[in-house]
């Protein structure tokens, strides 16, 4: 009974022991450091932008509407690149199906056309990270071809919506073309909006 009495306290002795050093060891004076998670973004710089779009221009009349008179129906392909966030150069090649303008001529009322476009734009967008979307505006010129040779000058405004951050993009955006005084007529215009989706890399 006597070693009983010896052992019993040892025991339990060590199974305390034991329990406690199965608890982490926390030191009360060092300080815990705190880790700031970087702001994901939807739009970086130095983006290069793959897109085809859809596009759809309006014309007013015979005598003032550019090279077209009603409608044109067409599509294009593009390629931007954004050196900051901000700013970016953009260049595109579309073709539109339309009835020729003839700009008070006999052949007014000629039949459908098609129409050749390259042109370059100066563009500036303003990204929303928290919503994946970007409004931005442009400006620029091209070159038209659809028989006779056109040169114009655009400015217009969009929008970019990211479906996939970095990778996938929609977008939609709409343009006022000038095409000068020419043929005696002032003031040659007409408008075309654009609706398509980007591959970011």
């Amino acid at each position: 009974m006597r070693k009983l009495h010896i052992l019993l306290p040892a025991v339990v002795g060590l199974l305390a022991l034991t329990s406690y050093a199965g608890q982490p060891m926390v030191s009360s004076g060092k300080e815990m450091k705190q880790t700031t998670v970087p702001e994901e973004t939807c739009f970086n710089d130095h983006e290069l932008e793959l897109g085809v779009f859809g596009q759809y221009s309006v014309g007013e009349g015979p005598t003032h509407a550019g090279p077209m008179r009603d409608h044109g129906w067409g599509g294009g392909v593009e390629v931007n690149y954004f050196f900051l966030r901000n700013l970016g150069i953009g260049v595109e090649g579309s073709w539109e199906d339309m009835k020729e303008n003839g700009l008070g001529r006999r052949d007014a009322n000629s039949s459908s056309t098609a129409l050749h476009e390259v042109g370059g734009s100066l563009i500036l967008r303003f990204p929303i990270d928290r919503l994946c979307l970007a409004p931005y505006i442009f400006g620029g010129a091209s070159f038209q071809v659809d028989g006779r040779q056109w040169a114009a000058g655009h400015a217009g405004v969009g929008v970019e919506y990211r479906v996939v951050p970095h990778k996938v993009a929609i977008f939609a955006d709409a343009r006022w073309n000038y095409f000068g005084d020419r043929e005696g007529f002032r003031d040659l215009n007409n408008f075309t909006s654009r609706a398509g989706f980007r591959l970011i890399f």
